[in-house]
């Protein structure tokens, strides 16, 4: 790329370049730094946004805690955002129908559950259809070490955790077998209370109390394997392995055993039949297996690397970027490793709740890392509701723009260095170049600063976040950073269009008013259901809903363009009649109807249980006389609560509280719930 020298050859192209300024599309010629640049002819760009092929080289959106409606409802959103894979809940039946998250961490068998508060096994298998559809993997969650225990801290009387008798029902040889050999299938639980060695890993779990599967058995392979194939048949990409660190390997020094050749292996075999592709496949290994190497793992799958991003959270503290730079990976390859900023468990156990920009830019480095897989996890409710999706943060384009930086540069060669208080992570391949920059500085955006980058080619780059053009001389560029410190340099002029609704997919009676806004965006337009008709808008439009039911039902499409990048996305409303003059809790799922578990209100004014409440047409009616709010309560079949005027702690899930606007409603949808 040479420099203009001659001066009217520059004031042609300084003319040139104002014309086609964009303003709010992201195509304008301001530079980062707002100073006066070189003048460099635009790169050939011809990139369009894409997921990998391979669902390897992508990363992970955890939906944890979503149904599976939940999950389809959010594909193109998914996409969009530029995640390649989607990792669901456990599939397996949860314990007590999966009232609360842990219970899909006790199932009560191999065979995918059909009717938890998930969904059923349809639900999941649409779920699959529409994601192959749009390019993006299923990975599903496996509880393969072990199942569900007691209600209780009972134990056997070699001091192992009791097997729930509701295994029974699913795993009836799993379970008739679990202390002793009844039929010639061996024995199907551990026994091994005392295990040294690596067993003290793979013969006695000893977290929550909950019974070790002998995974050595042939049964118990048999039943996985079942599973895994199950899933792979309904259209599941991949899988997690829960506490796979807790399953012996065909290396193990002390306790050997082929579970993994004769479950996972054939597995992959089975989905490479079916598929002609390669099974996706990673396990949860924490810090490090007694006695055994980490190499007798990931022969078979990647493995989690829980230490690589607790590295550098302290260098935006200490403003220190050669702490990430030096952060070090679990193993010498990346591509065998799994990454996050926060896990489930960590989220659910720690108060260390990062901002979600934080979080955000602590997972730009992770997407980054050439060949490292990446988790993000998709935040639960703060009650940690199964059915409730917690937060939209993934769709951010703080995220966005580190995924679809992932994904433009996955196969690049990578370099990265540190500059003063700046993190930088370059990316280099033929006829493409970019730059992932991260100032851990105090950031003033009215100062420009210089930053260097020793491999990019000089020319015109545009940040991702703010359209403005950045310029790379003698492999330095200046940039006014915004007040987030964070900049995603690449070739492509055009941002990415930005929705925002004012509700998601939700029910209403009579009319319901939805306010859209759209950023970035050169062209936008929105239609009802099936309808051929488009109504354009600008930044911002005002629709109402009640004149474009059909069938209770109204489904609004939203389209958004700037240059090659597109985003659309289809919202559902559902129109629904009130019955009687009673608070109606409507979409409550039947199971909590039909007598399987206890139903209490609580009410907030005053504090106090009831049972004042009605079925009608499969809609809860309740008697709100006297109250200010309530919430639905969840307890156990039989349970009887004693004391009413006392909040009861034995509850196994509960609503969030309805009261305010839902409140005076009338109605509440507990969809999900």
């Amino acid at each position: 790329m040479k420099l203009k020298r001659t001066l009217c050859v520059f004031l042609l192209a300084a003319f040139l370049l104002s014309l086609c300024a964009c303003g709010g599309s992201g195509g304008g010629d301001e530079t980062a730094s707002g100073s006066e640049a070189p003048s460099y002819e635009d790169f050939k760009d011809e990139y369009v946004d894409s997921l990998p092929e391979n669902a390897a080289d992508g990363l992970t959106l955890h939906a944890f805690n979503w149904t599976y409606r939940e999950i389809t409802a959010n594909l193109e959103s998914i996409k969009n955002a530029g995640f390649r894979n989607v990792l669901t809940m456990p599939v397996q039946p949860p314990k007590g129908g999966g009232a609360s998250w842990w219970a899909f961490y006790q199932p009560l068998g191999m065979s995918i559950g059909d009717g938890s508060s998930l969904g059923t096994k349809e639900e999941l298998k649409e779920l699959c259809d529409r994601a192959e559809e749009l390019g993006i993997a299923v990975l599903a969650d496996i509880v393969a070490n072990h199942l569900a225990t007691t209600d209780s801290e009972d134990k056997e009387p070699d001091g192992t955790p009791t097997v729930s008798p509701a295994v029974q029902q699913y795993e009836p040889v799993l379970y008739n077998n679990r202390n002793e050999d009844t039929d010639g299938n061996g024995v199907t639980f551990h026994h091994n209370v005392n295990a040294r060695g690596s067993g003290a890993d793979t013969q006695y779990y000893a977290y929550g109390n909950l019974p070790d599967l002998n995974t050595s058995n042939a049964y118990v392979q048999s039943r996985v394997l079942s599973l895994l194939k199950e899933c792979v048949d309904i259209g599941i990409d991949g899988f997690r392995f829960d506490a796979a660190k807790h399953i012996e390997t065909s290396g193990d020094p002390d306790y050997p055993s082929d579970f993994w050749e004769n479950t996972l292996e054939k597995a992959k075999e089975y989905y490479k039949s079916k598929t002609g592709k390669d099974l996706y496949v990673y396990g949860e290994i924490l810090g490090s297996p007694s006695g055994r190497d980490l190499s007798d793992y990931t022969k078979y799958m990647r493995i989690t690397d829980d230490g690589y991003a607790a590295q550098f959270k302290n260098a935006f503290a200490s403003k220190d970027p050669s702490l990430i730079l030096n952060a070090s990976l679990k193993t010498g390859d990346a591509g065998q490793l799994i990454a996050w900023v926060e896990s489930h468990d960590e989220y659910v156990t720690t108060n260390t709740h990062y901002s979600d920009v934080r979080v955000a830019k602590y997972w730009s480095i992770i997407a980054a890392k050439k060949g490292l897989g990446g988790l993000y996890l998709a935040r639960p409710t703060k009650d940690l509701n199964v059915g409730q999706i917690g937060s939209y943060a993934f769709e951010s384009e703080y995220v966005a723009v580190g995924n679809r930086f992932r994904n433009r540069f996955f196969d690049a060669e990578s370099y990265e260095s540190v500059d003063g208080t700046r993190y930088v992570s370059e990316k280099i391949k033929e006829g493409d170049q970019g730059a992932l920059i991260l100032d851990l500085g105090a950031v003033d955006p009215e100062v420009e600063v210089t930053v260097a980058v020793p491999h990019l080619e000089d020319g015109n780059y545009y940040d991702a976040l703010t359209g403005k053009r950045a310029v790379v001389t003698d492999h330095k560029v200046k940039l006014k950073f915004e007040a987030n410190g964070m900049a995603v340099l690449t070739r492509s002029r055009h941002l990415h269009p930005q929705l925002s609704v004012s509700e998601r997919d939700c029910s209403f009676v009579g009319d319901k008013q939805i306010n859209l806004a759209v950023n970035n965006a050169e062209t936008a337009y929105y239609r009802f259901n099936n309808d051929a008709e488009k109504t354009e808008f600008g930044s911002e439009a005002v629709i109402s809903l009640k004149d474009h039911v059909e069938n209770g039902v109204c489904a609004l499409h939203v389209y958004s363009k700037n240059g090659q990048n597109v985003y659309e996305r289809t919202f559902t409303y559902k129109q629904v009649e009130l019955i009687g003059d009673k608070f109606n809790v409507i979409n409550l799922d039947a199971k909590y109807l039909n007598g399987d578990y206890e139903l209490y209100i609580w009410s907030w004014s005053p504090g106090r249980w009831s049972r004042d409440y009605t079925v009608e047409n499969g809609v809860m009616l309740v008697d709100t006389t006297g109250m200010t709010g309530f919430l639905i309560a969840v307890f156990e079949k039989g349970y009887e609560i004693t004391d009413p005027d006392k909040w009861d702690p034995n509850v196994i899930k509960q609503s969030g509280d309805i009261k305010g606007e839902a409140f005076e409603a009338g109605f509440a949808d507990l969809t999900g719930f």
